[in-house]
């Protein structure tokens, strides 16, 4: 992650020091002693390859920088060499200078600020050269963490948000590498916890804000580790932003996908209806086919889900309403596909005598009428029933020969008994339903009066 902006940096650096010091950004100490030797620096070679110094090294190089400080040879050392020996003694962020006289004054210079390091470097000096060989990495993420509140001018933004250039938002952003080095540190109690959501925001992990991929991924990936710093509303919300750019970007299962890792049973219950909704078009009416058998076999949607949403689709964009009550059969909604069924399609099939559709929807009924409700099944369906069996009697008789009397006699009978039924119905229907009845449904009701009162 650093080796590259260390390497550009050697290929810019005016000095044999500062090159080594470049190299020591990406933890490169063999480079940066070939550097030092090859400029015959041989004493900052072998201290170099010492690194990364003991308490004891360390102290010794402290007390030699005070050292050159107290006795005013401080402006005599470059700074690419001050910066070195302060790695030494485990300093990595200001080098402190010398006020005094003109020829005696040495500047003090941050090392992140002095060299141009990206945070990842200046992270990586912490890490390398800081901390003691018994420390963990928490311990470097502590100190990081604490400087930066402080001296460290150097930010953990993402690479892609340029603070000097951006606004006020760019410079905020936190880079999610650092993120998640400190939700690992709040997992060791070093640092106070973060919130998971917080840190794998879109604004930190990608320029594109309206790309919440990545960001889910993390999320999902991560939150069982982080039991502790999970936050179900954030991580929702990150599901529905997902979700719609999956949709919008054409891929709607696999927004299903995603809103299946919705908390909320009745949210997401909603969302995917809604989504099914919307592309229910897409979907053959095969359960075995693709893509249905992949949502109920491989996403465990419920095949009721979707075939309300295709009677949905072709009730308002087929307009298809005998459909509409086919697949409202298949979803086993008897009650809403009963009323689409008397208010609409019946008294079509009546007025149009279309028996051939009027006897398949009721046959669809079979399984469900009593669940509709005896009387709501009286006062609708079983007079659509008792109908079309009358009709089909009454052929039978037009028909029937003189020698097929006997039969003819129970005929008769069975068309009686369908006739008081029928009547007994269509009185009861209009005292029931007269007052919500509409105009088809009242022609139908005529019709089949009609048809009662020859018989």
């Amino acid at each position: 992650m650093c080796a590259e902006d260390a390497h550009q940096a050697v290929a810019i650096a005016p000095s044999a020091e500062e090159r080594a010091f470049a190299h020591l950004t990406a933890n490169d100490l063999v480079k940066a002693c070939e550097v030092l030797l090859e400029a015959k620096d041989f004493r900052l070679a072998t201290l170099i390859a010492q690194l990364p110094a003991d308490q004891v090294m360390g102290e010794d190089m402290a007390s030699q920088i005070s050292e050159w400080r107290d006795l005013c040879v401080l402006s005599e050392v470059t700074e690419p060499v001050r910066a070195l020996y302060e790695l030494c003694a485990g300093n990595v962020c200001v080098c402190e200078g010398k006020k005094g006289s003109v020829e005696d004054q040495a500047k003090t210079f941050i090392m992140s600020q002095r060299f141009r390091l990206d945070w990842k470097r200046a992270f990586g000096l912490r890490l390398w050269y800081a901390t003691k060989s018994e420390e963990s990495i928490e311990a470097a993420i502590k100190q990081y963490h604490d400087q930066i509140q402080s001296d460290e001018p150097v930010k953990p933004i993402p690479s892609f948000a340029d603070a000097a250039l951006d606004d006020d938002d760019g410079a905020s952003r936190e880079d999610v590498h650092w993120g998640l080095l400190k939700l690992y540190a709040a997992s060791k109690d070093a640092l106070p916890s973060q919130p998971l959501a917080d840190i794998i925001m879109r604004r930190n992990v990608t320029s594109n804000a309206m790309d919440s991929r990545f960001s889910f991924q993390l999320y999902h990936a991560l939150s069982h580790l982080f039991p502790t710093s999970t936050d179900q509303t954030k991580a929702d919300h990150l599901s529905h932003d997902f979700a719609t750019q999956l949709e919008a970007q054409g891929e709607w299962l696999w927004s299903i996908f995603v809103l299946l890792h919705l908390s909320n049973s009745a949210q997401r219950r909603k969302a995917i209806q809604e989504t099914l909704g919307r592309h229910a078009g897409s979907i053959p009416p095969d359960q075995t086919a693709f893509p249905f058998s992949h949502l109920t076999a491989d996403f465990h949607i419920p095949s009721r889900w979707i075939w309300e949403a295709k009677a949905l689709e072709a009730r308002s964009i087929a307009q298809d309403h005998a459909l509409e009550i086919t697949y409202l059969q298949h979803a086993t909604n008897w009650t809403e596909a009963h009323e689409t069924f008397i208010r609409t399609v019946a008294p079509a099939c009546v007025i149009g005598q279309d028996f051939t559709t009027l006897a398949r929807l009721l046959k669809g009924f079979d399984d469900g009428a009593d669940t509709i409700g005896e009387e709501a099944w009286q006062y609708g369906g079983e007079i659509y029933a008792d109908y079309l069996a009358l009709m089909a009697a009454m052929r039978d008789l037009e028909t029937m020969s003189e020698d097929e009397g006997r039969r003819g006699g129970r005929l008769e009978k069975k068309e009686k008994e369908m006739l008081g039924r029928l009547l007994e119905s269509l009185t009861g229907m209009g005292r029931e339903r007269k007052a919500g009845m509409g105009f088809a449904e009242k022609v139908a009701v005529g019709e089949i009066a009609a048809v009662v009162a020859e018989g």
